[in-house]
């Protein structure tokens, strides 16, 4: 038992490393071919071309993922199938579950490497290859630049700062208000400082004003030469660099998503983004759950191609609704989670029927 687990186990392992490698060939030559006229046309150094499509497969491993483990489960089954090995495993008293917890433990796995990468390496390395692309070759001034003037934030403690400059080399601040809110709609204080001056972990405020109020009535004026305010706001706050989507972490997005909360941004899209980096990965799982029993059904009425091509079917219908879902989302129509998750959710349970039912004639016959 534990020797035909291992040997399904290596079939699969190759098979997916086959079509990894292929489809990452696929796709870096396509892309060779629509990028490399502008690298021409600049004159990149070669290292940068390189270099560029190096930092480009992590992200290419977190898209195709799902695709690969689809394929590798077609033809590891259909490979079993054509040599009656499945017939012959089944006639040992080996169970469809049996034969296929190989595959299903491995897409597990894969799911959450590709969620990993996607966490730690994607982002790194995504970063890198827009750097050479974006700065360098396309020498776009802008990218990956931190905003430093006219800056407004809306703090933990949901005061309102606004700041004229930021000077992210000595962390000063230029021209500071901070308007701190009472329990309604009015002001309480308001600070005024020429400049702030981040030392020993806390803001030094310089030549400025305290004023309070209450009721929208002045009560007091205080000029300060320096001082410190219990504000919980660091340099950090005021460096955020601009990244692509493709640059973000799991984490990134869901400390971009509390910001613009406390700011009263709308978050809907940023919702989305983030469920469906996090769902995304696990769409290995629900095509390895909808092949097996495809491939099984399909391997008693045709070859690997026919096995194939229902299989591909499947793959094109799940991810044209995916996408149908993710864009209701956008639009409002389905809750983020919804949008993201719905889909896997709904052919999981249609892979579990699958398999359940797969010694019966009367569940989707082929």
């Amino acid at each position: 038992m534990i020797i035909l687990k291992k040997y399904v186990l290596l079939l699969f392992i190759k098979s997916y490393l086959l079509t990894t490698f292929g489809l990452i060939g696929i796709y870096l030559l396509v892309d060779f071919f629509e990028r490399i006229d502008e690298f021409v046309i600049k004159d990149a150094p070669l290292i940068d071309l390189v270099s560029y499509y190096f930092y480009k497969i992590p992200f290419i491993i977190h898209y195709i993922a799902p695709q690969s483990v689809l394929l590798a489960t077609v033809i590891t089954l259909a490979s079993l199938a054509k040599n009656n090995e499945i017939t012959a495993m089944r006639a040992c008293g080996i169970s469809i579950t049996g034969i296929t917890i190989p595959i299903i433990g491995s897409s597990i796995f894969i799911a959450f490497m590709v969620l990993a990468n996607g966490e730690f390496i994607s982002p790194t390395t995504s970063k890198k290859m827009n750097y050479i692309f974006y700065s360098k070759l396309r020498n776009n001034q802008t990218y990956g630049k931190i905003s430093q003037n006219n800056l407004w934030l809306k703090a933990k403690d949901l005061s309102v700062w606004s700041i004229d400059s930021f000077n992210p080399i000595n962390s000063t601040l230029h021209e500071v208000t901070i308007l701190t809110p009472d329990n309604g709609f009015g002001i309480k204080q308001r600070i005024d400082a020429r400049t702030a001056n981040w030392s020993d972990g806390k803001w030094f405020f310089m030549d400025g004003y305290l004023r309070s109020f209450k009721k929208e009535e002045l009560l007091s004026t205080e000029h300060f030469e320096k001082r410190s305010f219990p504000v919980s706001e660091t340099p950090d706050d005021f460096s955020k660099v601009n990244k692509r989507p493709e640059e973000l972490s799991l984490r990134e997005m869901y400390t971009t998503i509390q910001v613009h909360t406390r700011e009263g941004k709308d978050t809907t899209q940023k919702w989305i983004e983030l469920h469906r980096n996090l769902s995304y990965p696990f769409i290995s799982i629900v095509l390895a759950l909808i092949s097996i029993p495809l491939s099984l059904r399909s391997s008693r009425h045709g070859g690997l191609l026919f096995c194939v091509g229902i299989n591909l079917a499947m793959g094109f219908l799940f991810s044209f609704l995916y996408a149908i879902s993710i864009s209701l989302g956008r639009g409002g129509t389905f809750n983020p989670l919804l949008a993201a998750w719905g889909p896997n959710l709904l052919f999981t349970a249609l892979g579990f029927y699958l398999l359940l039912t797969l010694d019966s004639e009367k569940a989707f016959p082929v």
